[in-house]
């Protein structure tokens, strides 16, 4: 690729946010909501909250795939943080920037799916 590695990091910030906050949407409309913070909120805080939606996710009453859908969004989108702080915190690698965007992919298609039955199954 050849994005410069500020223009890398916007974008791979942007992903992760806007992944969030499509978790952040599935999460108010599960069988049992979960609130997750938003707003100013310390980086650290969303990593506790996104863990623990993955720690309770099979204990959702929905169906076990919708439960993996929830679980694998969840520690995709952790994945994907932990490479972005890799990235702030050490040298820029190109790959590993480049994994996290990949990663956010499935996590948001993850996401997406259980936002769309979520969508279709609604009481």
């Amino acid at each position: 690729m050849s994005d410069t590695p500020d223009s890398m990091m916007r974008g791979l910030q942007s992903s992760l946010a806007a992944v969030y906050i499509a978790l952040v949407g599935a999460c108010e409309h599960l069988p049992v909501p979960i609130t997750l913070p938003t707003g100013v909120v310390h980086s650290s805080e969303l990593m506790d909250a996104v863990r623990r939606v993955s720690e309770i996710s099979e204990e959702q009453p929905m169906p076990e795939e919708q439960q993996a859908m929830l679980y694998t969004g969840s520690i995709m989108w952790l994945a994907a943080a932990d490479l972005y702080g890799m990235l702030k915190h050490t040298d820029y690698v190109a790959t590993r920037a480049e994994g996290a965007l990949g990663i956010l992919l499935v996590a948001g298609d993850s996401i997406g799916d259980l936002s769309t039955w979520l969508a279709n199954n609604e009481s």
